[in-house]
């Protein structure tokens, strides 16, 4: 029997498109079941975090996933950026959000623990801590709390107000902010500011299944809503690259250390133009106004503007350094006024104020000794006498001998130069330089007579008398 090509063509195209039937149907199938999105708060909140987490809702949105879970890992961070998520997650439509500190060992201090309470359940690992909500500034003597009332209150009446929406104790408010409570995972879960403990968003996930929660729907009203997570798919979520990069730029200590560092290669670019440090420091003034949203105290801007005059007129008038050493630590000031940490724009703790000042003082006083340094550089350069103008009657070295016209070597300072005579020259013969024409040297075996430098003032001198008399 004769197979029929036709015949085998037909088998092959049914086999490829039963693959590709199966292959379709079973992203379809693992579609069917719940998903769960996962976002991740690490490091201060700023706001690329309110950008970051409105992408995040808007997708779990779109893609139907069954919960948005939000993971804190986070000193804390700005108050109305905070105020801000906290309106996010509750006006999130069909969206139930799921707060969870972890991995073991993470915390949620400050406003990270008002976004925790903000969420409709909360979790935490073993191991992880929240709370130190408590305003507190750093001062000449060291951490201060604040004791401003109507500071103190905001924040208490901004965390009862999400303990209430979502049915937790309200008490704990006080305690978070006045007390300054710490809580690990079964502490808060025993006093009501969470409700699970789970090791994992897999656990979370199981765990939150057939948990009711009250969610806003579509019609702006809040109703019940049973979770349905068991066995859920946990995706990541991924930033957009606007995102990612205002990420970068809104770390207060980034955008800080940008400004300073832009600000140096302005000055430098001023004292020592021709390099592009002038340009390359607008761009990077750019980029930090940009992370600091033009949020500059006017003090700290004032002793910008002091310390780059005193430093200009360092450049213009150098001396001692004493006007340049004034401006280097006006600028210094400046960043010290210029750190984000005072409340009531910031909640963060007590350990995070500390590091956040020395990484970027220290740095600031750093890149300030090193542009002094490089300006006293170029201006020890500038005023330095030609070199070229030096050499003319200085001895050198014949090397291997001069021929009359011809291009040889000599050795001068320990340098190799060309050189050409018009007279001939024997190897290691002493030569003196009569000219220097571009990078050869002419040269020859007497020395050069003497520059008649007093000539001209002698004329001169001889020509006021006469006039005088």
């Amino acid at each position: 029997m004769t197979s029929n090509p036709t015949t085998w063509a037909r088998v092959a195209l049914l086999i490829a498109l039963s693959a590709i039937a199966i292959s379709s149907a079973i992203p379809t199938a693992r579609a069917q079941g719940p998903r769960i999105l996962l976002a991740a708060v690490d490091g201060a909140i700023d706001r690329s975090t309110v950008d970051y987490l409105q992408e995040a809702v808007a997708a779990a949105q779109s893609g139907q996933y069954a919960a948005l879970m939000v993971r804190f890992d986070t000193p804390g961070g700005g108050l109305l950026e905070t105020v801000a998520i906290a309106e996010l997650f509750n006006g999130a439509r069909n969206l139930p959000i799921l707060g969870w500190v972890g991995p073991v060992g993470a915390h949620a201090w400050s406003a990270g623990t008002i976004l925790l309470v903000s969420t409709d359940l909360a979790a935490m690992a073993p191991g992880t801590t929240i709370g130190s909500v408590a305003p507190v500034e750093v001062g000449p003597g060291g951490i201060v709390p604040v004791t401003d009332l109507k500071i103190i209150n905001a924040v208490v009446n901004a965390t009862r107000e999400e303990l209430a929406l979502h049915g937790r104790n309200v008490s704990l408010a006080e305690r978070f902010v006045v007390d300054n409570w710490n809580l690990n995972a079964s502490q808060a879960q025993t006093s009501g500011a969470t409700e699970l403990i789970a090791a994992s968003p897999t656990d979370f996930a199981k765990l939150a299944n057939g948990r009711r929660v009250v969610v806003k729907t579509d019609t702006v009203e809040y109703k019940n809503f049973t979770l349905a997570t068991a066995g859920a798919e946990i995706d990541t979520f991924s930033a957009s690259t606007r995102v990612r990069l205002l990420e970068v730029l809104s770390d207060p200590l980034v955008a800080s250390l940008l400004l300073i560092l832009g600000i140096y290669l302005v000055i430098f670019g001023i004292s020592a133009p021709g390099h592009g440090a002038e340009i390359a420091g607008i761009i990077i003034l750019l980029l930090a106004l940009i992370g600091l949203g033009f949020s500059v105290d006017p003090i700290a801007l004032l002793l910008f503007i002091v310390g780059v005059i005193l430093i200009i007129v360092e450049i213009k008038t150098p001396g001692f350094g004493v006007f340049g050493i004034g401006g280097i630590i006006a600028i210094v000031l400046a960043a010290a006024f210029l750190a984000p940490l005072r409340p009531l724009r910031f909640l963060v703790s007590p350990d995070y104020q500390i590091f956040f000042l020395a990484s970027f003082l220290i740095p600031t006083g750093f890149f300030g000794g090193f542009l002094l340094f490089a300006m006293y550089k170029v201006q020890q350069v500038r005023h330095r006498a030609p070199i070229v103008g030096e050499m003319v009657g200085q001895p050198a070295t014949a090397v291997d001998g001069l021929r009359p016209g011809e291009k040889g070597y000599v050795m001068h300072r320990g340098e190799l130069w060309q050189a050409i005579a018009d007279e001939p020259l024997s190897a290691e013969a002493k030569v003196y330089i009569r000219g220097v024409d571009g990078i050869v040297l002419r040269v020859s075996s007497t020395p050069p007579p003497a520059p008649p430098s007093g000539l001209l003032r002698r004329r001169l001198t001889f020509l006021l008398r006469r006039k005088a008399a």
